[in-house]
């Protein structure tokens, strides 16, 4: 069986740890997934890990020369997250798929929260 894979780019931006807070870099990210597991809960929350997932990886920065490891931006991967789920849903609705109530229940809850910042 040959599996779709997707893509959808999910603008965000993230403030380096080191700067001050008027210094922010917006990133743009490409979010991979597959549209058949949206079907089922059970797939939905398999793509809802790796889209958190990719999400951390794309709003990580490097360790300082100091010693400090990676750091992951948490309002970066939230506003990633948040936004790549609705950009999903509207997606599917537009071609009109089927979405599993879990992945729609998600993306919901991140669209009014991220309404709300």
């Amino acid at each position: 069986m040959k599996k779709l894979m997707f893509a959808v780019a999910a603008f965000a931006v993230i403030a380096p740890f080191t700067a001050s807070a008027e210094d922010l870099k917006p990133i743009t990210v490409e979010i991979q997934y597959d549209h058949e597991l949206l079907v089922s809960d059970a797939g939905a929350k398999v793509v809802l890990g790796e889209i958190r997932q990719q999400a951390r990886t794309a709003c990580t920065t490097s360790g300082s020369k100091f010693g400090r490891g990676p750091v992951v931006d948490r309002n970066c991967a939230d506003d990633v997250m948040a936004k790549a789920a609705v950009k999903i849903l509207q997606t599917r609705e537009a071609m009109g798929l089927d979405t599993a109530p879990a992945f729609a229940r998600v993306a919901t809850i991140e669209t009014a929260s991220y309404e709300q910042r």
